[in-house]
């Protein structure tokens, strides 16, 4: 058997440890729903249902496929009643590991050193060591590129009162959002790629900007040069120069004056 692989994941790649792809405890359709859970947003809903529509194996399969997941420590459901409404309310942790002290977080990769996840923590290496911990560059908001991209975040509390974050907040993320507008994109680019899709609850407001920023980041736009035209025959001026007529138009009109003179 020959493995076809991409050279290098620059984005949209999700990284999963092979001891719980090749669990030989799991079956195959069990395999493949825990890597597709793991490739999903942190806070997306995920139930058997919505893992049975759409896909060929359908409810029953789905349903056993997980049952696997929660006898083996993958897939861990608590139930609990909230303290204001008194209601009944089930929450699902996956794991990539059994056992994990902490769900790992479930988001798509972007391959970039540091990248911020959805539970607040940073990658791993890749032979499993994590990364020392560092705390979120704090904005100063003097800076006008710091302000605008300050600006684009609190507007996103507007577009959905879910994505509203505090000042600090705002502060922690402005060094993400600035890199987007390096890159060329738009105020509109930037809460658009943040904002469609929600999931249909926001556990973390921040948590989740700080995701799609990252995992969404655009490539740098091409920076393309300014043309100036001569005002006489309305041809692009040579490089460098920015006004005045092209060397032409000059020549014709020295010509035109040197010959009136000798007449």
């Amino acid at each position: 058997m020959q493995i076809h692989r991409i050279r290098r994941h620059e984005r949209d790649f999700t990284v999963i440890a092979n001891k719980a792809i090749r669990d030989p405890r799991l079956s195959h359709t069990a395999r493949g729903i825990l890597v597709y859970v793991l490739s999903l947003p942190s806070g997306t809903q995920v139930n058997v249902r919505t893992l049975s529509d759409g896909f060929p194996q359908g409810r029953l399969a789905v349903s056993k496929a997980v049952k696997e997941l929660r006898e083996l420590g993958y897939w861990v459901t608590r139930t609990e009643r909230e303290s204001s409404t008194r209601r009944i309310v089930s929450s699902v942790d996956v794991y990539e590991v059994p056992g994990a002290s902490e769900p790992v977080p479930t988001r798509v990769g972007t391959g970039e050193p540091g990248a911020f996840s959805p539970s607040g923590g940073m990658d791993s290496y890749r032979d499993g060591r994590k990364n020392p911990p560092c705390p979120p560059a704090v904005a100063d908001l003097d800076d006008p590129h710091a302000v605008e991209s300050a600006r684009i975040l609190r507007r996103l509390g507007d577009v959905d009162p879910r994505l509203r974050l505090s000042e600090p907040r705002v502060r922690e993320l402005v060094p993400e959002v600035g890199v987007w507008l390096e890159r060329g994109a738009s105020a509109a680019e930037i809460v658009d790629a943040v904002s469609s899709g929600l999931p249909a609850k926001v556990y973390s407001a921040a948590r989740l900007i700080a995701d799609r920023l990252v995992r969404k980041r655009p490539a740098r736009k091409r920076a393309w040069r300014r043309v100036f035209e001569c005002p006489e025959c309305r041809d692009p001026l040579p490089w460098g120069q920015e006004s005045g007529k092209c060397r032409d138009c000059r020549e014709s009109s020295g010509v035109g004056v040197f010959a009136a003179c000798s007449g």
